[in-house]
């Protein structure tokens, strides 16, 4: 994988709870890493054209592939970005990585389909424009 294609990166601090009974860390963290890097990503991104009280994007199904552990003193990051914008859906790709040797090892993958929604009404939505144009832009 060619991370200089992830213009988004969020570091990831494991904590002593993340780590399970084989002394790395447990496979359902890895949503909690992908879902801080997708936060980290909208607030750069969007900023304040999103107010989250009235609408947002809710996740309708997410992958995830894992490929070596992760252990507690490990350096992680997570790399977030988008890779297609519907109307009213879009798709996000996530890759947690640690850095060994000052190398950059890939240690689990995935994707998330997200849907625009109105929080309010409880209705999906058209992807507004004026996010839609920053997403294209940050991801040029």
């Amino acid at each position: 994988m060619i991370f200089e294609d992830f213009k988004h990166v969020t570091p990831i601090q494991i904590r002593f709870v993340d780590i399970d009974r084989l002394d790395h860390v447990n496979n359902a963290c890895y949503l909690n890493f992908f879902e801080l890097g997708r936060v980290k990503y909208f607030n750069l991104v969007l900023g304040n054209t999103i107010n989250w009280k009235e609408s947002g994007f809710v996740i309708a199904r997410t992958e995830i592939n894992h490929i070596t552990p992760l252990y507690l003193l490990d350096d992680v990051y997570c790399f977030t970005k988008i890779i297609k914008l519907g109307s009213k859906s879009l798709t996000i790709k996530n890759s947690i990585v640690k850095k060994t040797n000052n190398e950059l090892v890939e240690c689990a993958n995935g994707i998330g389909v997200l849907v625009a929604m109105n929080y309010l009404n409880k209705q999906s939505i058209e992807i507004p424009a004026n996010w839609k144009k920053l997403i294209e832009e940050f991801e040029k």
